[in-house]
């Protein structure tokens, strides 16, 4: 087998292991929300194997990545392709882990098992899935315009946790009792997580395009995320594991 054959083969195999990645973190992120709309804590226990699997591929796509560059020194288009995929591979698990926080918030919504579910949090999740979907379906094929289509359907998910966000203000400000208010303010910092990870399938479709154009630039600007940053939500009730 020639060098050039060998080498291809492992880029392959480095793509592929990507795209199975992806799959997983899907997986991760429609258990974690069946668990939370079932209010199954059982359930969200098989989040958290999950999330185990998804960490350990990270470390082998980025062994063989970071092996592809010590021993090739690839050049131009396969450098790209082999950066592109190291940083997506990080991407990917973070955003494994918004799906096991969702998980971990569902004991705390448990202290009031009668709260109702916003369904704007399922159309999140339903819309950053299908960008994750989307951004690797761009990586796979090496097409540009899909991986913009990701970044524009980011909007949405934006829009939905504006609405979520003043709803649950105000039925946080409805109540005294504690147990509800950790409930409830459980069901923000999902909200949370949801549209991090629609941010995240973002970051996949940037890394796309710098793998095919070797620009690297922001897609989409999140106005949500400048005027409202992380640190400004109260938390009174810190998780530093979340």
């Amino acid at each position: 087998m020639s060098p050039r054959k060998s080498f291809d083969q492992r880029l392959n195999q480095l793509r592929s292991t990507i795209l199975s990645m992806s799959e997983l973190v899907t997986q991760e992120m429609t258990t974690a929300m069946t668990a939370l709309t079932q209010k199954d804590v059982a359930l969200a226990q098989e989040v958290f194997a999950l999330d185990e699997q998804v960490n350990a591929m990270r470390y082998q796509n980025e062994r063989t990545a970071l092996l592809l560059i010590s021993t090739q020194q690839p050049m131009a288009r396969d450098a790209r392709f082999i950066l592109a995929s190291l940083f997506m591979n990080v991407i990917l698990e973070r955003m494994g882990d918004k799906a096991k926080s969702i998980a971990k918030a569902i004991p705390h919504i448990l202290l009031r098992p009668n709260l109702t579910i916003p369904a704007e949090l399922e159309q999140m999740a339903t819309t950053g899935q299908q960008m994750l979907r989307d951004a690797m379906r761009a990586y796979a094929a090496e097409d540009v315009a899909l991986a913009l289509k990701v970044a524009n359907a980011d909007d949405e998910v934006d829009q939905l946790f504006g609405e979520t966000f003043f709803s649950v203000l105000a039925r946080l400000a409805k109540t005294k009792k504690p147990d509800k208010v950790e409930a409830i303010y459980e069901l923000m910092r999902v909200a949370r997580d949801l549209e991090r990870f629609g941010d995240y399938a973002t970051d996949l479709a940037e890394r796309v395009d710098f793998m095919i154009t070797g620009q690297l630039a922001d897609m989409n600007v999140d106005e949500w995320e400048k005027n409202t940053p992380e640190s400004s939500i109260p938390n009174p009730n810190p998780d530093p594991e979340s």
